[in-house]
């Protein structure tokens, strides 16, 4: 382990060794000599793409070496130093791709980190192409912008000098796991250390002009459209709590022009966001998409769909059967118990207790592209209505959102693509989120769910016979914890697993794909960190508030029916339920009529859930689509953010030193010593004023008389109207949570900030939160796996190396890298092809795990279309 001294910058220990991580495996790199950079001369090294951007480079900076002008000599410089950074990106990403294919899946897999940053680096390379190709075909015109192509070159040059830093932060990690040869970093070493060694990390550069430029052209209209409202959303969240809803509009729709003709000032805004903002933040922005619009969209825009009902689980406990060849411990686990009943041996689930208490019931939404015969809520069907029959197979689903945000509905878009591709039935589960409900709530919900599954699929059309689990990101995570718990319970195990850029090692233990989050549109650095914090490792006031939550729920349960006797059966569980989900919206604004399914809930609270079929005396059940209600409104909660000052001075001074040149000043109002005098000057002149009682009257008629007079009027007007619009459209700063201390950071200032400040918090190494930490016994358990991850995506090692362990297990695991698609692309299928491609995929994957033939599809009436096609005319005069 390094020692303390030896991570101290500047110390000649830390250099010595920062340099030994800079020349890792290669001895025929040791004696080798940089050709010295000459006008006109290319380094013969240098890769195909790096030496034609590096020729253009030479080319610019003599053009420009002529022009005299400031924006002129500024463009000379940047690409002279453009430059060194090409030569320098070259030679470490020769270094790298020596050894990246060591840590591939397969040899017809090839994806990990290593590789990943060698991706984003040559799109960088070919981005700033780009830009010497437009430099080239305007610089002579006569409405060339010299000032705008200086802010391009010289951001895409500190881009290619912050990827230089990442990729000397990948030698690290090559060094430290050498001997292991696995992605995570193996022994003592901890993240801290890693920012410790290196230099610091520009973010800033990520999220401004170079937004996106690791992606494809369709993404990357729809990361840059979700920077800025990220930005502008800010502007509107950290407001004032005395603007109404008209100011914050407008300052929103303000603050949007601004940060997209200002990309500087949004990288500011973002990055600091990503740094400073909690989980609050976070948790309010990504609930946008649970706004009553958002609600509307699939029905409008997406497939249609016969069946997409959302339903309250009741918290009752199961009884299921155990599977087959199962052993039970001798000491079984304190959430399952192995009984001997009238029936015989059987497993007892018991309902969801973690933080919030027994009670909450579950709610799960059926999607399906059919009515099937005895699905839930369908009712009787008459004359040649008649339901098509239940499926041999059905999807449970998990969605994403990092434990803290989204729902079913959210994903809802590319869950009716697939219940129609599929042909079968899709249960989605809405589990609690963190912050108020960390780990295990979510876990233990979502694995409720998939037992009550199994003791009702009758009443989800489907006969059961192939079960498998999906989900994407944390959903991915639960949907294998949920195969572990089945493992460890003795329950029937999942026949299929497919997960979606998932989380097996919920802990920043560093590897390289972790790295890529620096720069990530979706999932930065901070809010990825946040979410885990949020999940795994909760704050003691959220325990100790979650304590006092059960206890008061204790209590209404236990109150004398004298005392209760005016809750009705219908809010029974809304009562105890405290305001933690979408899900719950004020039950008060509901009636007997409404399209939701709390009416029918009533009838739900016991076993016999037969009565929950609503009859239709019209014969026809065309108009029985959803019990559900979209147009609950979201309350987001305003939340203080409390900032500490930089960790290291000289990295805020390095960062300040080179962007100063392209990005535009705040308006920050500093306090100097002028506006002190001036402010003293004025508040000693005041005091004068008032000094006498004479003095106070002659001063007010003054201000009377001028308010008589047409000039005063008008000036009362504009002062009027100014102060509006600077209400309207100024920037709040954030202030700390203590009162005392104000003004603390504005979030459009220019800060640098060491990563290592995230990881002040411990994750327990629990199996069921981290799969990756499961033992090979349970892991051997596991049924047949598809693992769908990105290239450029931070939970890529985590698929990979949990893909690795599963075949060394000899499980049947097949893993899938895409490229150019970011983390949760799923939600973007209508807005992008590519990520409608990206879907595709997945479906190919899901009907090799539910045994699902694409060509062989099933009409209304449940014959086989290919059946009918053999006995039509057409078919018969064909085949003769």
């Amino acid at each position: 382990m390094i020692d303390a001294a030896c991570a101290e910058r500047g110390s000649p220990k830390f250099i010595a060794l920062f340099d030994d991580n800079l020349k890792l495996g290669h001895e025929h790199e040791d004696n080798q000599q940089r050709e010295p950079v000459v006008n006109g001369h290319v380094p013969a090294d240098l890769q195909p793409a790096y030496g034609s951007l590096f020729a253009a480079c030479q080319d610019h900076a003599a053009f420009f070496a002529k022009d005299h002008t400031e924006f002129g000599q500024r463009l000379h410089a940047a690409h002279i130093a453009w430059q060194d950074f090409i030569v320098q990106a070259n030679r470490l990403v020769l270094q790298i791709e020596a050894f990246a294919h060591e840590y591939d899946f397969d040899e017809r897999t090839p994806g990990n980190g290593y590789r990943s940053f060698m991706y984003v680096t040559n799109a960088c390379i070919t981005h700033g192409m780009g830009i010497c190709r437009q430099l080239m075909a305007t610089r002579s015109t006569m409405f060339f912008r010299r000032k705008f192509y200086m802010k391009e070159v010289e951001a895409c040059s500190q881009l290619l000098s912050s990827l230089c830093t990442c990729l000397q932060y990948l030698l690290i990690l090559r060094q430290w796991s050498a001997s292991t040869g696995d992605l995570f970093a193996c022994g003592n070493h901890t993240a801290e250390q890693l920012f410790e060694l290196g230099d610091t990390i520009n973010q800033y550069c990520f999220y401004g002009r170079c937004l996106g430029f690791q992606y494809g052209d369709s993404i990357r209209g729809v990361l840059r459209f979700l920077g800025i409202s990220m930005a502008s959303y800010s502007e509107s969240y950290y407001s004032q709590e005395g603007d109404g809803a008209i100011v914050k509009t407008t300052r929103s729709l303000w603050t949007s022009g601004k940060y997209l003709m200002n990309p500087e000032l949004r990288a500011r805004r973002i990055v600091n966001i990503s740094q400073n903002a909690k989980i609050d933040f976070c948790k309010s922005f990504w609930f946008l998409a649970e706004s009553e619009l958002m609600h509307k969209l699939p029905s409008i825009v997406g497939t249609s769909i016969r069946v997409n009902r959302l339903i309250e689980l009741p918290a009752e406990p199961l009884k299921l059967p155990p599977r087959k060849n199962f052993k039970a411990p001798q000491k079984p686990s304190s959430d399952v118990n192995q009984n001997q009943g009238d029936d015989g041996d059987f497993v007892e689930i018991p309902v969801p207790t973690a933080h919030l208490g027994p009670g909450l019931p579950v709610s799960v939404r059926l999607l399906s592209a059919k009515r099937r015969t005895g699905m839930l809520g369908e009712g009787r069907y008459r004359g040649w209505h008649k339901p098509t029959p239940p499926s041999p197979a059905i999807l449970f689903h998990c969605h994403g959102g990092g434990f803290v945000a989204q729902s079913s509905k959210s994903h809802e878009l590319y869950l009716r693509d697939w219940a129609v591709a599929l042909d079968c039935p899709i249960l989605s589960v809405d589990y609690s989120l963190a912050p108020e409900a960390p780990f295990p709530r979510a876990l233990q919900e979502v694995y409720y769910a998939y037992c009550w599954l199994l003791d009702n699929t009758e009443l989800l059309g489907t006969t059961a016979e192939r079960i498998v689990c999906a989900g994407d990101s944390a959903g991915a995570n639960l949907s294998i914890g949920v195969a572990l718990k089945c493992i460890e319970q003795g329950v029937r195990v999942p026949d299929g697993l497919f997960l979606a850029y998932c989380p097996t090692l919920v802990s920043f233990v560093p590897s390289p794909a972790r790295l890529l989050c620096l720069m990530d549109p979706l999932l930065p650095f901070g809010f990825m960190m946040r979410c885990l914090r949020a999940y795994a490792a909760p704050a003691q006031e959220t325990l100790q508030q979650n304590a006092r939550h059960v206890e008061d729920a204790a209590q209404i349960r236990n109150a004398p029916k004298s005392s209760a006797g005016s809750l009705n059966s219908s809010r029974r569980t809304s009562v105890a339920r405290s305001p933690l989900t979408p899900l719950e919206a004020s039950s008060e604004h509901d009636d007997e009529s409404s399209d939701t399914f709390a009416s029918a809930s009533a009838s739900y609270h016991s076993q016999t859930v037969e009565r929950t079929d609503l009859p239709n005396s019209e014969g026809d059940n065309s108009s029985c689509v959803s019990f559900e209600d979209d147009s609950q409104p979201i309350v987001h909660y305003p939340v203080e953010i409390s900032a500490d000052p930089p960790k290291d001075a000289a990295s805020a001074a390095y960062i300040d030193n080179f962007l100063d040149k392209y990005l535009i000043d705040t308006a920050t109002v500093e306090v100097t010593e002028e506006t002190a005098a001036e402010a003293a000057q004025v508040q000693a002149n005041g005091h004068a004023k008032i000094s006498s009682d004479g003095d106070i009257l002659v001063e007010t008629g003054r201000d009377l008389v001028a308010m008589d007079t047409l000039q005063g009027r008008l000036q009362e007007a504009v002062n009027n109207i100014t102060s509006t619009l600077t209400r309207c459209t100024q920037s709040y700063e954030i202030h700390g949570s203590n009162a005392d201390h104000q003004d603390v950071r504005n979030m459009d200032a220019l800060i640098a900030r060491s990563p290592s400040e995230e990881f002040a918090f411990d994750v327990p190494r629990d199996p069921f939160l981290s799969p990756y930490w499961a033992s090979d016994e349970w892991l051997s358990q596991l049924p047949e796996t598809k693992i769908l991850t990105l290239n450029m995506d931070p939970c890529l090692d985590d698929c990979v190396m949990f893909a690795k362990k599963l075949k060394r297990l000899g499980r049947q695991v097949n893993l899938e890298i895409l490229e150019g698609l970011p983390h949760g692309f799923l939600n973007f299928t209508m807005l992008s092809n590519e990520a409608m491609e990206g879907s595709k995929h997945c479906i190919k994957s899901l009907q090799t795990l539910l045994q699902i033939d694409p060509k062989h599809k099933t009409n209304d009436k449940g014959s086989s279309l290919d059946d009918e096609e053999s006995s039509s005319p057409s078919a018969s005069l064909a085949a003769s």
